[in-house]
């Protein structure tokens, strides 16, 4: 800004003023003009460590997700970074794979680049970052994940409860009197809960429990084959649900290599929408999540931590309800 002063003939100070918007009625138009042409011509940018320094913010966000490889976590970092965007922000991403030790490793590393908030999908066993963030009185929202142990921390989901509750009640409504549902092998409060939602409805409605199968994500390719054969001929059920579009994505696959007459001879939901179901012969029904809804709630419900230092935003539980897209795979008429 010195050089582009001394050139110009201006007060660094008016540079300042026109390099970072500031004070712009008034300020010559033309005089501005030579400024920010000169600036461009000298590849200038804006010294980010100094700025946050006067003004005690870096208006950078962490997001860290579970795993950026499943679509509705990369559907969802989209929308938090259009959201924070719009805010003046922008958004540091990290992808933990489920993995406690790696979450913590991109927790500290975000934590040393002073960043403003964080918006946090927190694996099993990493749980214990809510009470030292809470200590250090760093902003931060939890998404998509909710712990009992800690129900003061700030969380944005699905009411997954209820999600399952309405899988449940349009499967048997269309005439499915044998339900399954395939998950993942995990504690987690939410893929429990979709469990829970699933199990209680169903035996509400049918006077028996659900058949509930569990794979290990890291060998879920191969133990899947061994879910649909069991659950197809061993248990005869005609419907499955795919707690999670990863998993609903293995399962398309072995059961279009079957050639399974769907939804005939079995009836098939998905948790999430995902351009991949298309690929699909029969057009699938799935859950879907308000994931700009849950995104905005997410950056705002930061934002007040961050402007207002109100942190009694801690300590509240945002649920979403989210809507059944029925197609063909779950309507046997």
């Amino acid at each position: 800004m010195k050089d582009i002063a001394s050139e110009i003939g201006v007060s660094v100070a008016l540079v300042s003023y026109v390099l970072n918007g500031k004070k712009t009625d008034k300020i010559n138009e033309q005089t501005a003009a030579k400024i920010k042409s000169l600036a461009a011509k000298m590849n200038y940018s804006p010294n980010q460590i100094a700025k946050s320094l006067k003004t005690s913010r870096t208006y950078t966000l962490g997001l860290i997700v579970a795993d950026i490889s499943n679509l509705f976590y990369s559907s969802i970092a989209k929308y938090i970074e259009q959201e924070a965007n719009h805010h003046g922000y922008h958004v540091i991403y990290g992808s933990a794979y489920e993995d406690p030790e790696r979450f913590n490793s991109i927790l500290h590393l975000l934590l040393s680049r002073q960043v403003d908030g964080l918006i946090l999908a927190i694996p099993e066993k990493a749980e214990g970052c809510i009470p030292m963030l809470t200590a250090l009185n760093q902003p931060f929202v939890v998404i998509d994940r909710k712990f009992s142990a800690y129900p003061e921390a700030p969380a944005i989901l699905l009411d997954n409860m209820d999600a399952s509750k309405s899988i449940v009640a349009h499967l048997i409504e269309n005439g499915f009197k044998r339900l399954g549902a395939v998950t993942i092998n995990r504690n987690l409060v939410t893929l429990q809960e979709r469990k829970k939602g699933y199990i209680e409805v169903g035996k509400s409605l049918l006077k028996k429990k659900p058949f509930i199968y569990e794979v290990e994500e890291e060998h879920m390719e191969t133990q899947m084959e061994n879910v649909i054969q069991k659950s197809l001929f061993q248990d005869k059920v005609d419907s499955l649900c795919f707690f999670t579009n990863k998993i609903a994505m293995t399962g398309l696959s072995k059961i279009a290599a079957m050639d399974m007459a769907v939804p005939n001879k079995l009836g098939i939901v998905c948790f999430d929408e995902a351009d991949a179901y298309n690929l699909f012969k029969t057009p699938v029904t799935y859950f879907k999540q308000p994931l700009p809804e849950m995104s905005k709630a997410a950056i705002d419900h930061l934002l007040g931590q961050i402007d207002k230092k109100d942190h009694s935003l801690t300590g509240k539980l945002a649920e979403f309800k989210g809507s059944l897209v029925i197609q063909r795979s779950s309507r046997k008429s």
